[in-house]
Order: C-alpha cells, then structure tokens, then sequence
C-alpha cells in the first residue's frame, strides 16, 4: 500500500523518563518513507529541552522540533501544530506512549479502508472505553504481535475517540475544525472532536490489530476538578445524543471478541482492595477527618472488596501469546510492593522488554500502589500461593529468584524442566535482614547461595560477602533511570534543608543514629529545616524535633524534587547492598553523608563525592552534616563530583548487561 503523509505531532512537557522510551519507540518503530515527526517543546525543563535537542539534531531530515517557552498545554499546542501542517493524516501522541512495530502502517490501512473514517484509535492497556489489558504475563509488545497476526483489518465504530494515540484525516479536520479551546488546557476535548466528526457524518473506529502502552493517569495536578468543568461543558452540548450512542456501544459490545481471546477465569482476591481502602480512610483521617467522606469512603471501598477480582494467570495462554523464537526471562519474587528492591527488578524487566525480551515478573500478592509507582510494559503474573506459581508459571529461557524465600521455587522450575537456566539476583546480603541471635535463619538464608546455579550482584562488596560465604558471583552495577533522578530546577528557600531516609520498621536502616544525628543538627542549627521520608507511619514515633513528614514517596518525580531541593541528604544506613537512595540524592545534586559499610563503597568516596561516617555513629554523622551546612564550596565539590559518579550508573547500561550475561550463561549451557 502506498502510504499518505502523515504527520505526528509529539507534545512535550517534562516527564524525561518515559519520554525517552516512548519517544525511542517511534524511531525504532516508524517508517520514515511518507512520514514526519513534530515535536513541540511546550516550556520543558531545561535538562529535557536539551535531551529533545539532542534528540532531533540526530535526524534532521525526519524531525522538527519547536520550543514553547510558554507552557501553552496539550490542546493547544495540539491546535497550533495541526493548524501548520498539509498533510493527509495527522497522528496526536501522547509523550508516555510507547508504539510498537507496524503501528503507523496499521492505523493508516484502517483509514484508508473507508474514506468516511476520520479518527483511528490502537488498542491500548489504558484507553477508557475501548482500552484492553495486557494478558498475564504479556508484554505490550507481544500483544501487539498476536493481535497483528489475529485481527489484520478489524475495526469498530466507538462514540469517541481517546487522544493519547490518535489518527486524525485531515479533510476531516478541515470540515469540522480543530479541538474547542473552551475545553482549556484538556480533559473532553478529543470527545467533542469525535462527536462532531460523528454529527458531520464520519466514523471515529478502534483498529484491533495495533496495540500500544499508555502510561496514562498524570495529565494534570488539578485533574479531577478539571475532568468535572469539562465534563459539565461536553454534556450541556453533547449529553442526549452522546448517551444515547454509548449506550448502543455498550449493548453491541463490538470489543467482546477480541476481549475474549484474552479471557481467563477470575477470583475473589480482597487483600489489595484492603489495603487501598485502609490507606485512603487513614489518609482522610489524619486531614480533615470529615464524617461524610470517612463514610463515603468505608461505603465505597466494601463495595471494591466483595467485588474485588484477579485473573487466574494459565500458562498456555502466556505461551500462546509469546512470539516464536523471543528470549523468555522471568524474575521471581514473593511481594510486588513499594520497595527498592522491586523497583530495581521493575525498571530491569521494562528495560529488557525494549530489548526485544519476553520479560516477565512472578509473584504472590500486588500492591495496587505499584502501577502509580512504576510504568511496567508487560503485566505481572500474580498466583494465588506457591503452588498455583510452580503450575502456570510460563516456560522460560531463564528464571531469577529475587530474594531468599523465592529460591526454592525457582529451583523447582529448573528441576521440572520449566526453565532452561536459573539464577539468583541478589541485591542485599540478605542474612544480615536477621538478627545475630537468629542464627539457624541466617544459615537457611546462607544456604540457597548454593540451590542455584548462577548469581549476579551488583557490588564488589556484596561479591566480597558471597565469596567469604564459599559462592562466586557476576557483578553487574545496578542503574537509575536517570530520566527521573536528575536535577529540578526549583526555587531556594532561606533556611538549609537536610533530607533524611528513615524507616524505623527496617532492619539495620539505622533509624535511632540517624534521628540522634539530625536531632544535634537541629540543636546546633535551630533554622535548618529537616525533612524525612520513607514511612507512611513516621508520625508515630517520637521524634525529638520539628520537621517535614514526606511519609512513603509513591511519586519518583517527587522524590527527585525532594533530593533537588535538599542541600545535605543522609543515609544512616549499617550498611547497603547497593545504595539507590544516596545514588539518586547525587544524580539530583545533593552532597550526601553516609555510612561507610557496604555497598555504598562500589560509588561513594569520602572527601570527593560524599562524607562518609562509621555506621551507628550519630556524633560523626552530625559533625559531617554541620560541616557540609557551614563550607558550601566543599558541598559544591561533593555536588558536582556526585553528579559526575550518578551519570555512569543507568539503569540501561545494567539491562544491556543483564542481556549479555543472560545470553552468555545459555549459549554455555547450550554447548555444554
């Protein structure tokens, strides 16, 4: 088919993180024979208008880049680049998309199919009403693979079309006119546009056989206000006849047999509905304490517990859906939760799905909170109990256990044949998570060192401990998404900031220390301004000076506006298997005091790029601070060496690494 022209347009403001993997996935994905891409800078960052610079002066020909120094916001920026351009498609792209291969020619075939199509929307895992969820275990891209091969040239008619990936024929534009600027900055504007081309005699259509990832959910800070203005704007003019054809849409259900293709059986699974609802009541309980809202809410939630339900992941269909021939990488773990750990193995996993991996994450329990924590472009394989996981869990290439109580299941995989290769990422040495007194748990620990065959850590000094222990091991550094942990520009208070990690329900995170310290910081220098983070329940603990309670940081965005705004960031911790914290307080320009154990030692060096103290030491702690406080060309020094340090560990480096040894550790396997 000879394609038309069409022009993408890509509005840009910040979000540098999946920026850079969305925007990677159009070169990598888009053929540049009849098209071109229009990136609209709308008042980014200054790290991400030189990133989008870099990133356009490498293909010149294909890319133009336009800079908004005023933030002018997606609708309108939208306007003013569709207003310049003459080409016979236009595609809107959201900037936390992702493509995947094949998706412009797809999108292009369902328009030309019919000269009444005006709008074409992919299937997405996030997209409203016509959105499908990636299957158990599934990348994005391997969705979009089976449905390129199972739906060529499906589409349905649907009420309205959603704008974060959207094919627009510009005839049509022409008769009907661009997005309404009465809707502002956004929210309802795509479904005006689609109710009008509609009303003019157009089809706005769901094309089944391309599907994309959409990040989604992090429009606006005002969101939901904004949402209800719109909302009362597009019903005044639309609401009879758009309920009216929704209700159509949903009698039709035209999606119920490309849905079903992915359908599983379900169960009652409350515990994380649990945990949602326990935290947004004790949130509402410690700020307003509004008896209404506490009752809405306890309402509102008893309903999402008795109706709260999984999907049983089976291992045919996750097979089913992997391309032929793809490299197949599960990780392992107990609990997706709000923790570092998980997010290493989170970002390695996404990383290795752009590599062109079938990467996969196992486990038992999902905190909700983890997909407003971390994009992740394939979806988790959650199982009932161990059992249930040593049944479905799909064939794999090689498996990793992730953590001391994941061991043996992973060796049962490799025993029934399940795996090819096993191996174990360990990130912490884990023995020390007990006390010295638990001495049988700490040889049980000890003891799966040797159950698999492999293991990769990611210091010298947890290879150290390993080695003392009687096991070789492979060291691969562990990266930052340094999209996220840069430095934010931000406005200086006059008082000194010193940003605490402090989690006193943590083993050997050094909480009583690190209070001592900054309680003599406090005395010493009554105008610095403390601020902690890392627990949702700090309020509980006595703390002997006022400060600023981050809680338990969901946000990356805001952890990095935390570390940028901090003058000293400390890490009280007896010791670290790595160190992401203090890593990330350097990638973000804070001068960072820590202790001088453990894995911190593979990045940190005193008097160059930190202060480092003895763990357990609150007085050199507090002397380090206070001399940091009071000599600011020294935290310049360390500020700009840390920066310097931060730029060498990305978390792409690592995953390009965990795919060599990966492939390394099987052609070996294979030859031998």
């Amino acid at each position: 088919m000879q394609m038309p022209m069409t022009e993408i347009i890509l509005p840009v403001h910040n979000g540098l993180s999946l920026l850079r993997d969305g925007l990677d996935a159009v070169l990598a994905y888009t053929s540049r024979r009849a098209s071109r891409l229009s990136i609209v800078d709308d008042a980014s960052d200054p790290v991400t208008a030189a990133w989008l610079r870099e990133r356009a002066a490498a293909e010149p020909r294909w890319i133009t880049l336009r800079r908004q120094d005023e933030n002018l916001g997606f609708l309108a920026t939208c306007n003013q680049a569709m207003a310049r351009g003459d080409s016979a498609y236009v595609v809107l792209l959201n900037s936390d998309v992702l493509v995947s291969p094949g998706w412009l020619e797809r999108l292009l075939a369902c328009a030309e199919g019919d000269p009444r199509i005006a709008a074409v929307n992919p299937l997405s895992n996030r997209a409203d009403n016509i959105d499908l969820p990636m299957a158990p275990g599934t990348s994005f891209l391997a969705m979009n693979g089976y449905l390129a091969s199972q739906r060529q040239g499906r589409c349905h008619d649907v009420v309205t079309g959603v704008g974060f990936c959207l094919l627009l024929r510009r005839s049509a534009l022409k008769q009907v006119g661009l997005f309404d600027p009465s809707y502002g900055y956004g929210y309802c504007e795509e479904s005006d546009l689609c109710m009008r081309l509609i009303a003019a005699g157009f089809r706005t259509v769901v094309a089944e056989a391309v599907y994309v990832y959409h990040r989604g959910g992090g429009s606006f800070s005002d969101g939901h206000a904004r949402y209800l203005h719109n909302r009362r704007l597009f019903d005044r003019r639309w609401g009879q006849d758009y309920r009216r054809q929704f209700r159509a849409f949903r009698r039709a259900d035209p999606l119920r047999p490309v849905r079903h293709l992915f359908a599983l059986p379900s169960r009652w699974e409350p515990t994380p509905a649990l945990w949602q609802g326990a935290r947004e009541l004790l949130a509402e309980w410690r700020g307003r304490r509004s008896p209404q809202k506490l009752a809405r809410l306890s309402v509102r939630h008893a309903l999402r517990v008795a109706t709260a339900r999984r999907p049983c992941p089976r291992r045919a269909l996750a097979q089913r859906l992997t391309p032929p021939g793809r490299l197949r990488v599960t990780y392992v773990l107990d609990r997706l939760v709000v923790a570092g750990g998980v997010l290493s193995v989170l970002q390695l996993v996404n990383e290795l799905i752009r590599l062109g991996v079938e990467a996969r994450v196992a486990a038992l329990y999902e905190d909700p909170l983890i997909h407003d924590w971390r994009p992740l472009y394939t979806r988790p394989l959650i199982y009932r109990n161990a059992r249930a996981l040593l049944a479905e869990c799909p064939d794999s290439d090689l498996v990793f256990a992730t953590h001391w109580n994941t061991v043996d299941w992973v060796r049962q995989l490799l025993q029934t044949g399940r795996t090819r290769a096993a191996g174990y990422l360990i990130q912490d040495y884990e023995p020390w998570f007990f006390p010295d007194t638990a001495i049988a748990q700490r040889e049980r620990v000890k003891a799966g060192y040797r159950l698999l065959p492999h293991r990769i850590v990611m210091s010298d000094w947890l290879r150290g401990r390993l080695a003392e222990d009687g096991h070789d091991s492979h060291k691969i550094p562990l990266g930052m998404d340094l999209g996220q942990f840069y430095p934010r520009s931000r406005a200086r208070g006059p008082q000194p900031v010193v940003l605490a990690m402090a989690r006193p329900g943590t083993p050997r995170r050094g909480f009583p220390a690190t209070i001592a310290a900054l309680a003599a910081v406090k005395q010493a220098r009554p105008e610095v301004e403390i601020v902690l983070f890392g627990d949702r329940f700090l309020d509980r603990w006595r703390i002997p000076f006022p400060f600023r309670n981050e809680g338990l940081i969901i946000r990356q965005d805001r952890l990095a506006e935390l570390y940028s705004g901090a003058d000293v960031f400390l890490d009280g911790s007896e010791f670290q298997g790595f160190g992401r914290c203090a890593l990330e307080a350097m990638a973000c320009g804070a001068a960072c005091v820590l202790t001088d154990l453990g894995g911190v030692l593979e990045y940190a060096r005193h008097e160059d790029n930190a202060l480092l103290t003895p763990p357990g030491q609150a007085a050199a702690m507090t002397a380090a601070i206070l001399r940091l406080l009071d000599d600011p060309s020294l935290r310049r020094k360390l500020t700009d060496s840390g920066l310097t340090t931060a730029a060498r560990y990305c978390h792409r480096l690592e995953a390009r690494a965990t795919l060599a040894w990966i492939e390394q550790r099987l052609t070996a396997g294979a030859a031998a």
